[in-house]
């Protein structure tokens, strides 16, 4: 379970780094890629496993916050046969601490637009 209030992930690569899958990863993501982490069927696609592009774009997207410099062909260089399902379950923490959590029980409904009476 990751902490909601600091969700960076500890992953080791090339050294130490953390994961964090904000607004500004999800957007270098969909610039990358072409795919928007808010579309239901890219997060179908995502949980049922990610290709090589879309998986180096992520882990790059995600380490952005640390150093904007970074490369996904640098990133890429740090992943191999052997670290693929630590990177994938990292991606995954990552994923779940982004999402807000489900709400419990009755949700109180959401406010209505208030309605402009019109005169007369």
């Amino acid at each position: 379970m990751v902490d909601k209030a600091n969700p960076a992930v500890a992953i080791m690569l090339d050294k130490e780094r953390y994961l964090l899958l904000d607004l500004n990863a999800m957007v270098a993501f969909e610039e990358e890629t072409g795919k928007n982490l808010f579309d239901s069927n890219v997060s179908q696609e995502l949980s049922a496993g990610l290709n090589p592009k879309d998986l180096r774009a992520l882990l790059w997207a995600c380490l952005l916050h640390e150093d904007e410099s970074l490369t996904p062909k640098q990133v890429g260089s740090w992943l191999r046969y052997d670290n693929l399902a630590e990177v994938a379950e990292k991606l995954v923490t990552a994923w779940g601490a982004a999402m807000p959590d489900a709400p419990k029980g009755d949700a109180p409904p959401l406010p209505r637009r208030a309605r402009r009476h019109s005169p007369g």
